[in-house]
């Protein structure tokens, strides 16, 4: 019995003696990893645990202990040297010491992770925390989710457009057009003309219409419902009127803005291809110039004589537009279309009235 106790405790004492360097071989991993390793200092947390795995030597540490050394080498290895097979070895070595052993959740990786499993890891499930029946019993029942909004088939919501228009003017029948009385300007050989005019034949225009100004303009609509769009146009105009030498004459405007409404008929009209007609009304700021030429005479021995000229007569309108528009447009593929439209244009201010016809490409988004 005596002997069986000494035997006892002859094995017992190294281990004993061994587990005061546990404490010892932790102080070196804490260091190595809370501070070298979260610091990215990756040499020197090898180095520090390289030391703590000789201060446990073969039997100086607990299993554990050694396991952990191991493990923590293996994740500076491999996450942080790159060291790819060299960490592999030291995981080895981790679940060969201690096969309970876990990884560091703040020190894991998914490459980790998967070489921890190849050695022969098992990774455990954390256990659910129990649930507090009293508190439970108190919660209400989750609210059910909003029910899902069906999604807007009607085709793109934004539409992008480059268009060219060419505007046309209506005159009336108008006598004494270069007196300086009216809307005209007139002009001979790109000068304002203020000589004499015979009053007593020419100097007036008959009913007609005739080519105005052309604007550049790009535009934005956004679809509301199947039907309306409302969007705008930015431009510029050329083809005005020169600045005459009178008094009080005024430059052309060339900036062209607008906001615009349309309605589109049919079902659906943006959701497919074909032919979308459409009507709309619009109001902004730009200013349409016309100019026709005009037979004078100097004085009556001109007239007497047959001796007449012709003047350039530009007709200045105001600068504020009021529209009502109708087209089609044909789209190609649902989000890729080429328009064509025709406006009615009155001109306030010095008011007029005008045709507009718009050709252009719209884009969907």
């Amino acid at each position: 019995m005596r002997w069986g106790l000494a035997l006892s405790l002859a094995l017992a004492t190294p281990h004993a003696l061994a587990e005061p360097k546990d404490d010892a071989a932790r102080a070196l991993q804490k260091e190595a990893m809370d501070g070298h390793y979260l610091g990215t200092e990756f040499k020197a947390a090898e180095q520090k645990l390289q030391k703590a795995l000789k201060t446990c030597g073969k039997k100086g540490c607990s299993k554990t202990v050694l396991a952990e050394l191991h493990r923590d080498l293996a994740v500076v290895y491999i996450a942080g040297l790159k060291k790819k097979d060299k960490g592999k070895k030291e995981m080895q070595a981790a679940v060969n010491a201690d096969p309970a052993v876990q990884l560091h959740s703040d020190f894991t990786t998914p490459e980790v992770e998967k070489i921890f499993k190849a050695a022969g890891g098992v990774v455990k499930e954390p256990e659910p925390e129990p649930e507090d029946e009293e508190v439970k019993l108190e919660e209400e029942p989750a609210p059910a989710p909003p029910p899902e909004e069906e999604p807007d088939t009607g085709g793109a919501k934004n539409w992008l457009s480059l268009s060219f228009q060419q505007e046309l003017l209506f005159y009336g029948e108008t006598t004494d057009v270069c007196g300086g009385g009216n809307q005209y300007q007139c002009f001979l050989q790109g000068e304002s003309y203020s000589a004499p005019i015979y009053d007593g034949s020419g100097n007036q225009l008959q009913p007609g219409v005739g080519f105005a100004t052309r604007r550049v303009l790009v535009g934005y609509d956004r679809r509301f419902g199947e039907n309306i769009t409302l969007g705008a146009r930015l431009g510029f105009a050329f083809g005005g009127s020169p600045k005459a030498s009178t008094p009080n004459a005024t430059d052309f405007l060339p900036l062209h803005a607008e906001l615009r409404a349309s309605y589109w008929v049919g079902e659906k009209p943006f959701a497919g291809d074909g032919l979308r007609p459409y009507v709309g009304l619009a109001a902004g700021i730009g200013e349409v110039d016309g100019h026709v030429a005009v037979e004078y005479f100097v004085d009556e021995a001109g007239f007497q004589a047959n001796r007449k000229g012709k003047l350039d007569a530009w007709r200045k309108t105001g600068n504020t537009i009021v529209a009502l528009h109708g087209g089609v447009a044909y789209a190609i593929t649902p989000e890729h279309a080429l328009h064509l439209e025709l406006r009615l244009l009155q001109m306030l201010g010095a008011t007029a009235t005008g045709l507009a016809f718009n050709l252009g490409y719209t884009l969907g988004l």
